[in-house]
């Protein structure tokens, strides 16, 4: 009896070994129709599905081929599900950004040291030179008195203008 209880309790195995693999398989095949990169790639071709759409609309409009009261509430449909779907798209890829970031490693201090840019790329046309030459003939520090500084170092030295803010002027409209 204790073969065949055994011969049992392998086949139980096997047949639990199949349904893992099985499920095993299910689910790498919907972790990659579900990953965020397909799902951005799903939302930007149906944010450009719902522009086509409206364009076409407005196409029909001009051509005369619909009313007006009927084009309007299907083209305020058809753009508010656009908008709806650029700012899901534009976040999902803020999000996928921010953790391709956080992914990469840091570098590390065996990596080659970042390259200064060239002086003529950062500085003024004429700083590029080098310093201003100084004169040779220079008193030594101590000969010339220092006014006293008023106030402490946590404290400003005197009232501070305010600067009036600038009128900002507005922004266009975005498309």
């Amino acid at each position: 009896m204790g073969r065949a209880a055994l011969a049992i309790k392998y086949q139980e195995l096997q047949e639990v070994a199949e349904s893992c693999a099985d499920k095993l398989q299910r689910l790498e095949e919907s972790m990659h129709r579900w990953s965020p990169h397909c799902a951005l790639g799903w939302l930007q071709a149906e944010l450009e599905e719902a522009e086509q759409e409206a364009e076409e609309q407005m196409e029909q409009l001009l051509l005369g081929e619909q009313s007006l009261e009927a084009f309007l509430p299907a083209f305020q449909r058809g753009r508010a599900l656009a908008h709806l779907r650029r700012t899901q798209a534009e976040k999902l890829q803020e999000l996928l950004r921010r953790r391709e970031r956080s992914a990469q490693p840091a570098p590390t201090a065996a990596a080659d040291p970042p390259k200064p840019f060239p002086a003529a790329a950062v500085l003024p046309t004429g700083a590029a030179r080098g310093p201003p030459a100084v004169p040779r003939s220079l008193p030594p520090l101590d000969s010339r008195p220092v006014p006293p500084l008023k106030g402490s170092p946590g404290c400003p030295l005197g009232p501070a203008p305010l600067l009036s803010p600038r009128p900002s002027q507005p922004e266009p409209p975005h498309r």
